[in-house]
């Protein structure tokens, strides 16, 4: 049957219906299939029947309708509905978790600005400024006397790279670096959180030894 297939799983059976294919007929291929089933299976005990439907997201009457087939036979229940697609809410996730800010503007003492993600700071943070970010920042443009907190409030993943040489304070998640004390900290380092739970720094180079995961992230893009 092109419109749909049955194949067994380890906890009932799996239906396959493509994407391509006519519901409509889906669904009647589908009642002929699972009376097959039910007339070579005479057992009291509870089947499940997940199903699969390709590149296409069923609709709610769609799911209700598929629902009503399966369990318009005795001792048979459908399981689960899942899609080879991402559903707004997964794709919404998803976008969300690489959020990138690019920050062209001047950030003026007393302001505070944060972003959900990472920040590429293109343009200058004033003395008295702080700039927040859920992940990473990336230096590029200048920093003078302000504060740079990656990592906010609580992800010690998160680095700040560039040069922060005159900034006030770099804090990483709970940890707090005063600049002046740091004097290794320059255009070609990161500070990073190592496994001592310490705020420590590297060169660029060592990005990948020390931070494989987002090497491997910034590779991909």
């Amino acid at each position: 049957m092109e419109n749909i297939s049955l194949k067994a799983s380890n906890t009932g059976y799996q239906i396959e219906i493509p994407g391509t294919s006519d519901f409509e007929q889906s669904l009647t291929e589908l009642k002929a299939m699972l009376k097959k089933v039910r007339g070579a299976d005479q057992s009291t005990h509870e089947t499940e029947f997940s199903v699969n439907t390709g590149l296409r997201v069923l609709t709610a009457e769609q799911q209700a309708a598929l629902k009503a087939v399966i369990m318009s036979f005795d001792h048979f229940s459908m399981a689960e509905v899942t899609a080879d697609v991402q559903t707004n809410k997964v794709a919404a996730a998803a976008l969300h978790a690489q959020k990138v800010y690019f920050v062209p503007q001047i950030i003026r003492s007393g302001q505070e600005m944060f972003f959900d993600g990472d920040v590429v700071l293109l343009g200058k943070v004033h003395q008295g400024a702080i700039l927040e970010a859920a992940r990473n920042i990336y230096v590029v443009g200048n920093v003078d006397g302000a504060v740079l907190h990656a990592g906010y409030p609580a992800n010690d993943d998160a680095i700040i790279s560039g040069d922060v040489s005159k900034a006030a304070q770099i804090r990483i998640s709970n940890l707090v670096a005063i600049v002046a004390d740091s004097p290794e900290l320059g255009q070609q380092k990161f500070a990073y959180i190592n496994d001592q739970h310490e705020l420590a720094y590297a060169a660029m180079t060592d990005l990948a030894k020390q931070k494989p995961a987002l090497y491997q992230q910034m590779e991909a893009q």
